[in-house]
């Protein structure tokens, strides 16, 4: 009996530590987005800077074809590991993905130059550099529980791309020149996450550069991929959406979810934490911990989601230099689709993996999509941006009440096989 609380005693130091290297990752990242947004707006002007984000959040939606599940499961899949076998599953990743990133980003360069005004020169180096970070290692430094790795060959090559861009359209105010760094440095942190993933492991890794044996190792990343594209529509369509049926609005809904997506990134060591700590207990402690983080995400969720409705009115003028406003007709359901967001990923990708739900997580998102896909569009005409972030809101909310609904329903299955357990002579 003493020794458990001793463990935990010894175990927080620890943990400490380790949300503090994630956290700096998310300090620096966040900090240096913030502070691009009103230099980039206010340089190129804010649509300008409106087809930018649409061209994030395009690649958002083709990135997800480029991670392929590994981006979603595949921390709680390296965290579930033994040490050597890592290596060699990063780099069965990352073959799958260089190929599917070499099919993936032509077709959104034609899809950039369909939606948007950019030029073609603009549009396929935007298609190159915002697609390659899903080709990167952030997934597998965070599943070995390593923040450092994570910040200097993946956070901080990125960061240093946004400060030169920002730095560079001072003295030549294009938008070639502030896409072109982003392309130099995202691809300098792909050969720098590699590198770091494989070197001095000390055991024999092999690269299978064989088409088919690429796309073979796919079919095991089937619920992972189903999620995080399901997902990424419910996330990144609405930007799209938009452009649509208000484009007018844009630029204010594009400020509201990069606002928003800041909040998320907020979350993230707290998440990565999570996804360490639940397998690193034992079978033992394992659903006891995820009964432990299930119940604290809601209210977790909630406090964040009334705070982000709270200050992105603040904030987006802040952050714009006062050309974009926000009022709580927009600011009140990103509140609603934050709270919503933080419930999901907490219990969706560190609760409902280490049970083996998987498909429930896939099912899951896919629910959410069938909801907010239609709707978006119907509540968009009606109610112009407002209407697209109540539908965004009200799928998020569907996605993590059906993900809570399987974990109880898990957990409580397995309740009774453990009681016998415990009372066999």
């Amino acid at each position: 009996m003493i020794g458990v609380p001793t463990l935990a005693v010894k175990a927080f130091p620890a943990l400490l530590t380790r949300f503090g290297g994630f956290a700096a990752s998310l300090v620096f990242s966040t900090a240096i987005n913030l502070l691009a947004i009103p230099f980039v707006i206010v340089t190129l002007g804010k649509e300008t800077w409106g087809e930018l984000a649409l061209a994030q959040a395009t690649a958002a939606i083709f990135g997800i074809i480029v991670a392929f599940g590994w981006g979603t499961v595949g921390a709680a899949l390296v965290a579930s590991l033994t040490p050597p076998e890592r290596p060699q599953m990063y780099v069965d990743s990352l073959v799958s993905r260089i190929y599917l990133f070499l099919m993936a980003a032509p077709v959104m360069y034609v899809v950039m130059l369909l939606i948007t005004q950019d030029s073609p020169q603009v549009a396929a180096l935007a298609s190159v550099s915002y697609v390659l970070p899903f080709v990167g290692a952030s997934w597998f430094f965070i599943g070995q529980a390593k923040p450092w790795k994570l910040f200097f060959l993946d956070v901080l090559p990125q960061g240093l791309g946004i400060i030169s861009g920002v730095l560079l359209i001072q003295f030549v105010p294009e938008p070639i020149v502030f896409v072109a760094c982003l392309l130099f440095f995202n691809l300098l942190a792909v050969l720098l996450g590699a590198a770091g993933a494989t070197a001095r492991t000390g055991h024999h890794v092999k690269a299978d550069f064989r088409f088919t044996a690429a796309m073979a190792r796919l079919k095991s990343q089937k619920y992972g991929v189903i999620a995080a594209g399901t997902g990424s529509l419910n996330s990144n369509l609405p930007m799209l959406a938009v452009n649509q049926v208000v484009t007018a609005s844009l630029p204010q809904y594009a400020l509201a979810d990069k606002l928003f997506r800041f909040a998320v990134a907020g979350f993230g060591p707290v998440l990565q934490v999570i996804q360490g700590w639940i397998p690193e207990g034992g079978p033992g402690q394992r659903d006891h911990r995820i009964r432990t983080v299930a119940r604290l995400a809601p209210v977790a969720g909630l406090v964040a989601g009334v705070l982000l409705a709270a200050l992105t009115p603040w904030a987006s003028a802040l952050f714009s230099g006062g050309e974009i406003l926000i009022g709580y007709s927009l600011s009140v359901p990103f509140g609603l689709i934050l709270g919503g967001v933080i419930v999901a990923q907490v219990v969706g990708l560190a609760c409902l993996i280490p049970l083996g739900k998987g498909a429930a997580l896939a099912k899951s998102t896919a629910i959410g999509a069938a909801f907010n896909v239609p709707l978006m569009f119907a509540l968009g005409i009606v109610w112009g941006a407002p209407g697209v972030a109540w539908a965004v809101g009200v799928a998020e909310l569907i996605v993590a009440a059906y993900q809570l609904k399987v974990v109880h329903d898990s957990l409580r299955s397995s309740a009774p096989v453990t009681d016998t357990a415990s009372k066999a002579p």
